[in-house]
């Protein structure tokens, strides 16, 4: 069995995702193409030519299937190697450029926000089945592409939605299993937070871009200051050339601060070193404007951390009540809600581990060999 793995925009998750289908099913005959995370735009519509001139022989070995992220312009790449377009084809959805939110200067650039949905649909259109991270993923893309349907200058077959609805499951990234440290995401378990004088340990651990609600985080810290108990805050994540001034900020008032404390800043780029740093926290936070699956979130709870969420986006679709705040229109109201939710678990008494292991590659496995079996067995009659 052979089969091609194409990832067009190989972020973080993107290839935690891709690792872990090579390494969980070792079974198969790999070939894999990725492009590195950066200039977004011209990515999302230049895989192809990057792939073509570079890559054309493998591109045209013989393959029993390709499977796809949705980044990649799959259609156009298969009119231009046109045995891939006799390959069954799995598109599998990261995330969906409708839900993406736009950020302050980007909000003019309509012609590129169009693109990127157009290559998304064309995606899903090529494909013989379509999966998504989450529900949410799911149901934010259907509906994005019915109203950008319902925009069109021609009036568009409602078969259309119709069929991508039912070549489309969902179907998670599954989480790699644990090594350096024990796994705590069976139901009841619990995690023994910091002791004695030792402050509460926050992790953030996020790409340092808009829509990761670095301004949410940067008004949270400062309520934080604010605290009589101390804490220590630990931001890592992937960075970028250009980052959200937030940053230099947050950076600043941790520094300046009598009761807070800086751990671990900046991108770890040994993932064992990265392991070290997020076994060693207490509770991982998001603030983010927007998250599919929240990989780094549901990876952190496998290891025993607590996670302080938004009630928003995926992760209602996953945690329960307790680990989610309140998400307000104002960043200061929903910091509050943040720390209420926070100061209401105490120093010392955190809630009992989330349970994530429905996500991990042990429970995953036979559904991803059931979308590849019958993807093949497809190929066959």
């Amino acid at each position: 069995m052979r089969i091609l793995l194409l990832s067009a925009y190989d972020a973080l998750s993107h290839r935690y995702w891709r690792e872990g289908l090579v390494s969980q099913l070792d079974h198969i005959d790999w070939v894999v193409l990725s492009l590195p995370p950066r200039f977004f735009r011209f990515r999302v519509r230049g895989n192809p030519l990057s792939w073509v001139a570079d890559q054309r022989e493998v591109l045209e070995d013989d393959y029993d299937l390709v499977i796809a992220t949705s980044l990649v312009d799959i259609s156009t790449l298969r009119g231009l190697i046109p045995s891939l377009a006799n390959t069954p084809l799995w598109v599998y959805c990261h995330e969906n450029q409708f839900a993406y939110p736009p950020s302050a200067d980007k909000r003019h650039e309509v012609q590129h926000e169009l693109e990127a949905k157009m290559v998304f649909l064309y995606a899903l259109m090529s494909a013989d089945a379509v999966s998504f991270n989450s529900r949410w993923n799911r149901q934010t893309a259907i509906e994005g592409i019915k109203k950008l349907m319902a925009q069109l200058p021609e009036k568009m077959a409602p078969s259309l939605l119709e069929q991508l609805q039912r070549k489309s499951d969902v179907l998670p990234v599954p989480l790699l299993p644990c090594h350096s440290a024990p796994c705590h995401s069976a139901p009841g378990s619990t995690r023994a937070p910091s002791q004695g004088a030792q402050p509460l340990r926050l992790l953030w651990n996020h790409r340092w871009e808009y829509d990761k609600g670095p301004d949410l985080l940067l008004a949270f810290v400062q309520l934080l200051g604010e605290q009589p108990d101390h804490y220590q805050l630990n931001i890592v994540g992937q960075q970028f050339r250009r980052q959200p001034e937030a940053f230099a900020q947050i950076k600043a008032h941790v520094q300046a601060s009598d009761n807070l404390t800086m751990g671990r800043w900046g991108f770890v780029e040994s993932r064992a070193d990265y392991l070290e740093v997020m076994t060693n926290c207490d509770i991982v936070l998001s603030t983010a404007l927007h998250d599919f699956q929240g990989v780094a979130v549901l990876e952190a709870a496998q290891y025993g951390l607590i996670p302080l969420l938004p009630d928003a986006l995926v992760y209602p679709e996953i945690f329960a009540d307790q680990y989610r705040y309140t998400v307000a229109d104002d960043d200061r109201v929903t910091a509050q809600n943040m720390l209420a939710r926070l100061l209401q678990w105490g120093q010392t008494r955190l809630p009992a581990a989330a349970d994530v292991s429905r996500f991990e590659w042990s429970k995953l496995r036979p559904a991803y060999q059931a979308q590849i079996d019958r993807l093949l067995a497809s190929r066959l009659s």
